[in-house]
């Protein structure tokens, strides 16, 4: 990723999202959004995919821990509050999936011992036709939202509207196409809402999961 984009654009995007009173999650609490995520992505399809067909939990929250840890310079992670009810995770443009060794280094070995190294294999599809897919949409020149979680005791209460607005905002000022993925086909309509079309649905190579892929065209700045 362009070091120019990391050092002027994100400083920028977290200054906006801290304006509008949301929570930059310092690196030590990193592993408390990963407890966020596990309960979230529960009977998630791709999550079950991941683990073979059933949700595992450990499995799922040692995937959001190695993303966090090696996401941490590069996006931009913040919460609803201090208290971590959902947060999200932005990429800045430039961002064509992750690399093999930070992965591994971050935790990549302690999911393979705990899942077997099948669940790599299942990963590695998901990254190389996710990322073909954005780059396609967008050539890589767009705001990725990364991920987006709402602890289940928390959902139903705005908070992913509180996560999403600022950053759209923010990317309406920079003239910037946003993009993201959902594997739930429930979740379209929530996007809709934001402005996000649907660009394409197609099932992950090698399971019955189906991918949407969403983009949003920034929207003139009144």
């Amino acid at each position: 990723m362009d070091k120019l984009v990391r050092k002027i654009e994100v400083p920028l995007a977290k200054n906006a999202v801290e304006k509008a009173g949301l929570y930059i999650v310092p690196k030590e609490r990193l592993g408390e959004l990963a407890d966020v995520a596990m309960d979230a992505y529960q009977d998630y399809p791709l999550h079950n995919w991941f683990s073979g067909g059933k949700y595992d939990p450990k499995a799922s929250r040692i995937i959001m821990d190695i993303s966090l840890k090696t996401m941490t310079e590069d996006a931009v992670i913040y919460a609803d509050s201090e208290e971590l009810n959902g947060f999200a995770i932005w990429l800045p443009l430039g961002f064509n999936g992750s690399k093999t060794l930070p992965f591994l280094l971050n935790g990549g070995v302690g999911l393979i011992l705990h899942s077997g190294p099948a669940i790599i294999g299942r990963l590695l599809t998901y990254e190389t036709f996710a990322m073909k897919l954005k780059e396609t949409y967008t050539d890589n020149v767009d705001w990725y939202l990364y991920n987006l979680s709402v602890s289940r005791k928390a959902q139903g209460k705005g908070i992913a509207s509180k996560l999403l607005r600022p950053m759209l905002e923010f990317c309406d000022n920079e003239n910037m196409v946003c993009y993201l993925e959902t594997n739930k086909e429930s979740n379209v309509s929530l996007y809709q809402h934001y402005d996000f079309k649907l660009a394409e649905q197609k099932p992950v190579p090698k399971s019955n999961v189906m991918h949407y892929a969403m983009t949003r065209e920034p929207k003139p700045v009144k």
